[in-house]
């Protein structure tokens, strides 16, 4: 299972080679559609990983990332570059169960 903070200790010339084995990873976030994007597989995501943060290149904007701040079992906090307003970061607060609890946005 991918760690948090794989990604930073990935070499520039093995980046490729990560990206592969973590897209294989069924808690890696890989865009719409995958594991974040219902309420069972965030529940799922919260129950399994670690507190911590973990993060990944963001398939809609490249240069930008997607956050997960995951308190185990409590609940998520998943922050991105916002879909509607590109200059806007937008963090939606999520309980053990996956349901949103709270969105908010602040300046990318």
């Amino acid at each position: 299972m991918i760690q948090p903070q794989d990604v930073d200790k990935v070499e520039n010339e093995d980046w490729e080679e990560f990206k592969k084995r973590a897209a294989q990873d069924e808690l890696y976030y890989a865009g719409p559609g995958d594991l974040l994007d219902t309420a069972e597989g965030r529940a799922r995501f919260c129950r399994l990983n670690e507190s911590g943060m973990f993060r990944k290149p963001d398939p809609v904007y490249p240069g930008y990332f997607i956050y997960v701040f995951n308190n185990q079992g409590e609940g998520m906090v998943v922050k991105r570059r916002s879909r509607v307003d590109p200059s806007l970061m937008e963090d939606v607060e999520f309980n053990a169960e996956g349901a949103e609890i709270s969105r908010s946005y602040e300046p990318a």
